[in-house]
């Protein structure tokens, strides 16, 4: 079965603003957003759903994969099915800085530093694999606090979809208004609290964790993935 040619896939972490920025690029015109089905189908069957990734799409379609929290399969989730898969999808990771990225997991009270560790050196180790092949673009969440319009733009150009300033401050309510499509297990994730703050804003807004990881956990997560966060190359 060939692979699609108009999907585009952003690759990120939990807590590093992807549900806020798959709901802002679902206000472009002609596009349709996806919010993690592989995922959704590693949790309920046991296997990564790769059905988007051989789909004919209208349009250009976006998929929102997040590297999870749950289990050892989310922290090592198999995004892509291939190696074709990723030069066809020329995959977009979202990265934020790790210390701030533990710190959120920590006050949400998901899994352990060990399961964190895991799952940020899967997505530095994701986007390696991808730069082998010229299929892949970075881009700091940190980013948005310089200027938001700015790097919503560069997204743009990478996704090669149209910038509406609609994605700034949103035209659509997340969750009840949004177009983006996502599987009943994403909808309980939601319900439950895991984008309560995205169902709260208005628009995208670039937020610091407020209460910061004990020191000695911050310590072993910048040994682990400073080097490699600040050698990112954005476009």
């Amino acid at each position: 079965m060939p692979l699609s040619t108009r999907l585009r896939v952003i690759v990120s972490l939990c807590k590093s603003g992807s549900t806020a920025l798959i709901h802002s690029l679902s206000h472009a015109p002609g596009v349709t957003c996806y919010l993690q089905t592989v995922k959704s189908g590693q949790r309920t069957t046991g296997r990564p759903d790769y059905g988007l990734f051989y789909q004919a799409h209208a349009g250009v379609a976006i998929a929102k994969e997040t590297i999870g929290h749950s289990t050892p399969a989310d922290c090592r989730l198999a995004v892509f099915p291939s190696d074709a898969a990723i030069v066809a999808t020329r995959p977009l990771f979202l990265f934020r800085d790790p210390a701030d990225t533990w710190s959120s997991w920590s006050r949400a009270g998901w899994g352990s530093l060990d399961s964190f560790t895991a799952a940020y050196a899967h997505l530095l180790d994701l986007h390696q694999r991808a730069r082998r092949f010229g299929a892949a673009s970075a881009i700091r969440f940190e980013a948005f606090g310089r200027d938001r319009e700015a790097a919503f733009r560069r997204i743009c150009r990478i996704l090669e979809i149209p910038f509406t300033a609609e994605m700034l401050d949103w035209r659509l309510h997340f969750p009840d208004e949004s177009p983006v499509i996502w599987r009943p297990d994403v909808q309980r994730d939601i319900e439950g609290g895991h984008a309560d703050s995205v169902g709260r804003a208005t628009g995208f807004v670039y937020r610091e964790t407020a209460v910061p990881a004990p020191s000695r956990e911050i310590d072993v997560v910048n040994r682990l993935f400073r080097a490699r966060y600040e050698a990112l190359q954005e476009p």
